[in-house]
This record gives C-alpha cells, structure tokens and sequence, in this order.
C-alpha cells in the first residue's frame, strides 16, 4: 500500500503511533464507530445481494452498483488523477480483474447458499493472506496465526459439511471468491508502494464497470436493457451498495486507516459476518444451525486473534533492524479499495 498522502486523503498505514489527546480520541472514536457501520452495511450487503439477485442477473448488478459508486470516486480522486502513472495504470487494471472476479462471485454465489454462510466464509481470506506472504514472500508468522489459520479451515469445513457431505454449490462459489480476495490483498500489500490509492482505486473501479458490462452482454443481458426493467426497490438497494457499500467504505477506509492503523481498521471490519448473520436471521429469515454457528465462531475468533498476532509480530521485527529497512509489504497494508478487499 503507498505511503505517501495526497489530497489529503492518503493515509500513512506504516506510521507509528502518537499519543492521543482529548481531541483525537474523540476523533479515533468516530473512526471507529464509521467503520463498524461499515461493517454493519457490508454485512447486510448478502441479503441485498439476494433480494436484488432474484430481480437481476449478477453481471448488469454489479454493472449498475458501481455505476453509482464511480461518480463519487472520481470526485474523491480528481486531485490526483491528473499524475495517473503508467504503473498506476496497469496495477488498477491487474487488481480490478480480480476485484471483479470477487464480486461477481459473490454476487452469483449468495444465491445459492445461506447469507449467513456467506458472510461466514469470504472471512477465510483474512486467514489465508498471512499463508500466501510465507509462499510468496517467505515471511514467517508468529505460530499462532497458523494455529488461526488452522482454526479458521476447520470452522470453514463445519460450514460447508454442515447439510452433510454435500456442500451447497454457493459455498464453494464464495469460498473462490475468498481465495481470489487473499491472494489480491497479499498482492496489494507487496507491490503498489508509492502509487496512489485513489488513483488505483479510480481505475479499479472502471475495470469492474467495463468487465461486467461486457460479461451483461455475452450472457443475454446488457446492463443497459436491464436497467430500464428495474423496479424501484431494486433500484434503491443498487444505489444503497453502491453508494454506501462501496463508495462511503471507500472514503471511510482511508480517513481512519490514516487516523488510526489498517490493523485497528481490519480488526473492526471482521466483525462483518457477525452482521451477516444478525441480518440474515433478522431480516431473511434464515436460522443458524449449532455447527453453523461453532464454525462461524470459530471463524471470526480465529481472524480477530490472526490478525492481531500477525501485526504483533510485524511490530516486533520492525524493532529488530532499522526503520529504513523495512520492506514495503511490511508496512501492514489494507487493501483500500472501496469493497470488501477494503
């Protein structure tokens, strides 16, 4: 993740920590409580995607939900857009492939499978990351992320085996999504220090817009025929995820990341399946059954306790040599992306 602030809005993820005053523990206060309710609107983004999904088909969705988050990110990036690098250019293209690539998983997986599932399982990417960095970067972990990790399969298995040997082709559609979301959060971290995050993000999000338009039209549906079929409700739940699930978290995501540390910011975002699940019994209905709810435990307490454990240990190394050799990937990157690589 770049380190460099522009506009304002770039936030330093690799900044020590300052002694907070009155006057910014109230603001670390709002940080956090602006990315819980990001958390609470990611975790009722599964049953919006259901509700949404059985009007229209998941290519023209996501067309259209980022359609309306895109106008606010271009805003947010007009200061730096006009020193858009080549290197920008082609990094935001790479990681919205794959941003598109979670996305339209996940879109087309929660219709077949449990809301609360899937908020269960896209939590295996943040348990898988600290695995990808030792296999691509051979950088060791303190043991008790891979004991996380650990725990974190073993509640995924729980889930899936959950209506027996035959898990629901949903779960294993949202557990590619999670796999293509660990290794592009590992990627980010290594390779975009120095660039710009709006900038990244900007081209991020025309990627998805133009691959999904494209995918509208080579499956039957172009977004623009889909569009003028879409009944109000629809509409509104489109423009609530795109507007505030995708565009807010965005902006929300860099503010406190710069205010406080992505480490406090992602330990808050994994919270999300926990309102998943709130919303999927709450507002769709669906129940919990004892090893759903061991698993998904399991899940959320392994990436809370991984991911402090994993920041823990970068913090000790860094006290190890000095400040100038620490390595970009180091710098405790958090994928700021406007969506749940957010």
């Amino acid at each position: 993740m770049g380190k460099q602030r522009q506009a304002g809005l770039e936030p330093s993820l690799a900044r020590p920590a300052e002694p907070v005053g009155p006057a910014s523990a109230r603001s670390l206060l709002w940080s956090d409580l602006s990315i819980l309710a990001v958390a609470i609107i990611w975790g009722s983004s599964y049953v919006v995607m259901q509700v949404v999904g059985d009007r229209v088909p998941a290519a023209a969705f996501l067309a259209l939900r980022f359609l309306t988050a895109l106008p606010v990110v271009l805003l947010l990036a007009a200061p730096t857009l006009r020193r858009l690098n080549r290197k920008e250019l082609l990094a935001g293209a790479a990681f919205g492939a794959m941003l598109y690539g979670i996305l339209i998983l996940e879109t087309v997986g929660v219709q077949h499978t449990s809301a609360a599932n899937a908020g269960f399982l896209i939590t295996v990417s943040v348990v898988l990351v600290p695995v990808l960095e030792r296999l691509l970067g051979g950088r060791a972990q303190p043991r008790v992320v891979y004991g996380a990790t650990m725990a974190a399969l073993f509640g995924c298995a729980l889930l899936l085996l959950n209506d027996g040997i035959h898990p629901r082709s949903g779960d294993l559609i949202i557990l590619g999504a999670a796999m293509i979301r660990a290794t592009q959060i590992t990627l980010f971290g290594r390779h975009v220090h120095g660039q710009s995050i709006q900038n990244l993000t900007a081209v991020e999000f025309v990627v998805v817009v133009v691959l999904a338009t494209l995918t509208s039209v080579a499956t039957g549906d172009p977004v623009w025929e889909v569009a003028g079929q879409v009944d109000g409700r629809s509409w509104l739940l489109i423009v609530y995820l795109g507007v505030l699930g995708t565009a807010f978290a965005f902006f929300v995501q860099l503010r406190s990341a710069r205010l406080s540390s992505s480490t406090r910011v992602g330990l808050i975002l994994c919270t999300e399946p926990v309102f998943a699940t709130a919303f999927a019994i709450g507002a769709a209905g669906e129940s919990l059954g004892l090893l759903q709810g061991l698993g998904g435990f399991l899940m959320v307490a392994a990436a809370l306790v991984g991911r402090a454990a994993e920041r823990s240990g970068r913090e000790s190394r860094r006290q190890g040599p000095p400040a100038g050799n620490v390595s970009a990937h180091e710098a405790d990157p958090l994928p700021l992306n406007g969506s749940r690589d957010t």
